[in-house]
């Protein structure tokens, strides 16, 4: 972080400099002329220095909110390209824990015994958020309480992502996903979840747990859907399991999905 803080930063000072050498009649040339191929060539320089060093280029900031008696959970994470995995294996004590590469910016609003967090990517250094080269080092991987009821959004981007709910209480999901490859594994015994997932160009896996009923309404353009329909005959509208009236375990989910492809085993 302090190396590329360092050479955009020195950067801006040579263009000031040309530009106050020339306000002052020190330089007789056109300066603009001079700082864009400057910042061009350098750009350059720097996308090929970055594209060596991979992940070495992110710095790993490490998280831990405590629980502090929140029973009942509202998360909202904003991620754009790079790698995501989360799961419910963290202490007892704690709300959220994990190790973010490429930084993040956490909000937290806590009313009694609920609180709402935010999480998206930092905007310390936008431009070299943007970089195509630093997509893949970007990794956030982290945990959530088992403690609390949660209602979980994802909002994807180019995303891998690797979510693995088995052993949290999720009441509701949503998913807006665009050009990413997403696995869910759903909740093992969460009583009753609520699944909305909205997706383009993409491919989306949900893995629901044995023991788990599910009703599954898909409304799919270009889209490939793969159900396993072993587990979840066609009802009707619905893709349902036979017990699903009764299971005191489920999901429902409603699939709106364009193209790329939709599994649900």
């Amino acid at each position: 972080m302090k190396t590329k803080s360092s050479f955009w930063g020195g950067l801006f000072i040579f263009a000031g400099v040309l530009l106050l050498l020339n306000n002052l009649g020190v330089l007789h040339i056109n300066v603009w002329e001079l700082i864009w191929p400057t910042f061009i060539i350098a750009a350059g320089v720097w996308t090929l220095w970055s594209a060596t060093k991979g992940k070495d280029t992110l710095e790993v900031e490490e998280v831990l909110l405590p629980l502090e008696g929140i029973k009942q959970g509202k998360m909202t994470l904003s991620f754009g390209a790079g790698q995501i995995k989360l799961k419910g294996d963290i202490g007892k004590d704690e709300l959220l824990k994990g190790n973010f590469a490429g930084g993040v910016a956490v909000s937290s609003k806590k009313d009694g015994d609920f609180t709402k967090l935010k999480l998206k990517p930092s905007t310390e250094d936008f431009i070299f958020a943007i970089m195509p080269w630093t997509w893949g080092a970007r990794e956030w991987d982290f945990g959530l309480s088992k403690e609390v009821d949660w209602q979980l959004h994802f909002e994807m981007g180019a995303s891998d992502t690797q979510v693995d709910l088995t052993d949290l209480k999720v009441t509701d999901l949503e998913v807006d996903t665009g050009a990413s490859n997403t696995k869910i594994i759903l909740p093992a015994n969460a009583g009753q979840t609520h699944v909305d997932l909205s997706g383009g160009a993409a491919s989306v896996i949900f893995e629901v747990p044995e023991g788990v009923a599910a009703r599954i309404q898909v409304d799919s353009g270009l889209a490939s859907i793969d159900i396993n329909r072993d587990r979840f005959p066609r009802m009707g509208g619905y893709y349902k399991s036979a017990d699903y009236e009764t299971a005191a375990n489920k999901v429902d989910i409603n699939a709106d999905f364009g193209a790329g492809s939709l599994s649900i085993r």
